[in-house]
């Protein structure tokens, strides 16, 4: 519930992308953004992935996205921006 952020700092994708957040480069070089039905979800996981794990496994990755509904077929694309923003995060 809402009340549960209050006094929390709250990062939103707009947050990553004007921090320029190495996912957003490593999403649009790897053409990982489609439909934008599922990719801001995505994207978000994959901050807080990356946050709590510096170089995630490809199962870690999974794991971490695996409440997520995509249906354009993205998927190999998606986990391959996620390693590439690990590898370009200090």
């Amino acid at each position: 519930p809402l009340w549960s952020a209050a006094g929390k700092e709250v990062t939103t994708i707009e947050g990553l992308a004007a921090g320029k957040h190495p996912l957003i480069e490593a999403f649009t070089a790897e053409q990982a953004l489609q439909c934008g039905y599922c990719i801001n979800g995505i994207v978000m996981s994959a901050a807080a992935l990356l946050a709590a794990n510096r170089d995630p496994s490809e199962a870690q990755i999974a794991q971490a996205l695996e409440r997520h509904l995509c249906r354009c077929g993205t998927h190999v694309r998606i986990v391959r921006a996620i390693r590439r923003a690990a590898q370009a995060s200090p």
